[in-house]
Parts: C-alpha cells; sequence; structure tokens
C-alpha cells in the first residue's frame, strides 16, 4: 500500500508540473502574441525589414539588419516571466523579474561619451552599480530630477542626461535602465513592458526612440 500511494503521488506530481508548464507557455504565447501584433505597428518606422523568432518560450526576438538613420541595426527583446516552470517562476519573481522589453542598437555615429542610468533594484542591472565603482565613472546627481535612478558617466560628461532619461522613460514602461556607450550597442534600454491596451499602437514608442538615438549622438 505505501508504495502504491508513493506512486499516485508521483504520478501527480508529474501531471501537475505537465499542465502547469502548458499553461505557463501558453500564458507567454499569448501574451507573446499580443505585444508582436503591438510591436508590429511600430517597427515600419524603424526599417522596413523585420526577422522574429522565439527563443524558448519566454524571449521573443525582433531584428532588423537594416534600419533607419540614426540606427545601422537594431535589437528587440520581449522578455517574459519563466511562468511554464513554477520553481523557477516563483525563484524569479523573487529576485524582482517582470516582463521587459529591452531595446539594443548600434547607432549611425558613435556617442562621445558613455552614460549608465538605472534602478539598481531592477532583475537586469544587478552589479553594475559595482562595475561603475570599479571603473572609476563618475557619478551624476539626479536627486533632483523625482527619478529613483543611479547614474555615472564615463569620459566627457553628455550636455543634456536629463532630456535622454526623459525620453526614454516616454518611450516604453516603467524605465529600467539606459546605457549609451562607444562600443556595440551604442544605446541599450531596458523597460518594464507597458501596459498594451492602454496604448493603441507602438507608434509613439518607436517613434520617441528615434529621437532619444538622435539625442544620444548628439548630447
Amino acid at each position: 500500500m505505501p508504495d502504491y500511494i508513493g506512486f499516485a503521488l508521483f504520478v501527480a506530481a508529474v501531471l501537475i508540473f505537465l499542465g502547469w508548464f502548458f499553461v505557463g507557455t501558453q500564458w507567454n504565447v499569448r501574451k507573446g502574441d499580443a505585444v508582436l501584433k503591438w510591436l508590429r505597428e511600430g517597427m515600419p518606422l524603424l526599417g522596413e525589414r523585420t526577422t522574429m523568432r522565439w527563443l524558448g518560450s519566454s524571449v521573443v526576438e525582433l531584428k532588423i539588419a537594416k534600419a533607419k538613420d540614426p540606427f545601422r541595426n537594431v535589437e528587440t527583446l520581449v522578455v517574459f516571466e519563466p511562468r511554464d516552470v513554477p520553481f523557477v517562476w516563483a525563484f524569479s519573481r523573487w529576485r524582482g523579474r517582470r516582463d521587459l522589453i529591452i531595446f539594443r542598437t548600434q547607432l549611425r555615429s558613435a556617442p562621445t561619451y558613455e552614460l549608465e542610468a538605472f534602478d539598481p533594484k531592477g532583475w537586469t542591472t544587478g552589479g553594475i552599480e559595482r562595475k561603475m565603482h570599479e571603473r572609476n565613472w563618475t557619478p551624476l546627481d539626479l536627486s533632483a530630477t523625482g527619478w529613483s535612478l543611479l547614474a555615472y558617466y564615463s569620459g566627457e560628461p553628455p550636455r543634456a542626461p536629463k532630456p535622454l532619461i526623459d525620453l526614454a522613460s516616454q518611450a516604453g514602461g516603467r524605465l529600467v535602465r539606459l546605457s549609451v556607450h562607444r562600443s556595440v550597442p551604442n544605446l541599450e534600454v531596458h523597460w518594464l513592458l507597458p501596459d498594451i491596451s492602454s496604448r493603441p499602437t507602438a507608434r509613439d514608442m518607436f517613434t520617441k526612440l528615434r529621437q532619444l538615438g538622435e539625442a544620444a549622438i548628439s548630447a
């Protein structure tokens, strides 16, 4: 009898795990399809040809190899929580992971400075503050802006860091990271996935990103 009960519990656990995996995968796929439909309306602002692929069940990758000015190429990642594996999902949420949009690009002209503005509690920003200290980057005081972000720069200070952060904040959801570098990717932005039901299309986001690209070059 104990062996039978143990086997029954094992089978039940396997069925629950498989059921959760199926439901979690479908949950992410449905969210991914909705976000892709939303993004698709704005992607032509960045380039004519976009390639898309799923990386597992938690990441959608969109690439434009030949992008419009001020970009050379563009990569957009939609990174979902790992809802298909319950233990991983619980652990990742405990660490602060949430659905994200990540935008990366090589600009037509490399910036003459480097800038990092980030939420130190963000899931993708762990260790950045330590790296900034190790590399002797100069801190920027953002206390008067109302943002709960830390900021550092290297080289010549950007002439207008606040407008850059303003544009990055306005483009997507809550800003997690804004990164401007001389090396590729020259510009990288992370946001929490916005509520797309309150935004008709992604055209405004990509319009703001083109403005951000121009500002990053000239700042």
